[in-house]
C-alpha cells in the first residue's frame, strides 16, 4: 500500500475558489477533466485571478463512491483565488469557499496510485488517528503538475475534513 511522505493538519479560513462541477463516473470525469481545467484556467486568466505564487489547483470530491451511484458522482476541478474583487459566475464557472480543519496527506504518487493514496487516508490513517471526520468535502491539491502518464510521479496533497 502507498504511504504518505508525511501527514499534517491545516486550517483554511474562507479560501475562495472557482470551480466547474462534473456529474458522472470517475472514468468519465478523467476523460473530461483536461477540457474542464482549460476552461477554468481561461476564465481565471481573463479575470486576472491567477497568482503564480499562491493559486493552487484542486479536484474536489462531493460524494462517497461507496454510497452514491457511479453516474451521480459529483466531482469538481477548482482553483484557489486570492483576489478580493467581485467575480461574476459565468457559464460553467461557479464560486465558493473552503473552510475548516483538514488532515493533509502529502504524497508523491503516479496516476495509478491516486486511489491507493485515498484509501490510505481513509482506511489506514483515519481509523487509527483520534481525529473525527467532519461533514465537508475532501479534495486533492496538486503541489506539482499531475502526471501525464502512468509512470511519472507528482506531489499531491489529500485533504480530509476533520474536527
Amino acid at each position: 500500500m502507498i504511504k504518505p511522505i508525511s501527514i499534517s493538519t491545516e486550517t483554511l479560513e474562507n479560501q475562495k475558489i472557482i470551480y466547474i462541477r462534473f456529474k458522472g463516473s470517475y472514468t468519465e470525469f478523467r476523460k473530461n477533466s483536461r477540457k474542464m481545467f482549460n476552461e477554468l484556467f481561461k476564465f481565471a486568466s481573463e479575470n486576472n485571478l491567477v497568482d503564480k505564487e499562491r493559486s493552487k489547483v484542486l479536484t474536489i470530491y462531493d460524494d462517497n463512491p461507496f454510497i452514491t451511484k457511479e453516474n451521480n458522482l459529483r466531482t469538481s476541478v477548482a482553483m484557489t483565488i486570492v483576489s478580493d474583487k467581485e467575480i461574476i459566475e459565468k457559464g460553467n464557472i461557479c464560486i465558493s469557499s473552503i473552510s475548516g480543519k483538514f488532515a493533509v496527506g502529502h504524497f508523491e504518487i503516479s496516476a495509478r496510485e491516486y486511489a491507493d493514496a485515498w484509501n490510505y487516508m481513509y482506511e489506514e490513517w483515519l481509523f487509527k488517528d483520534k481525529s473525527k471526520i467532519r461533514d465537508a468535502v475532501p479534495f486533492e491539491l496538486f503541489v506539482t503538475e499531475p502526471p501525464k502518464n502512468y509512470k511519472d510521479k507528482s506531489f499531491t496533497d489529500i485533504y480530509i475534513p476533520i474536527n
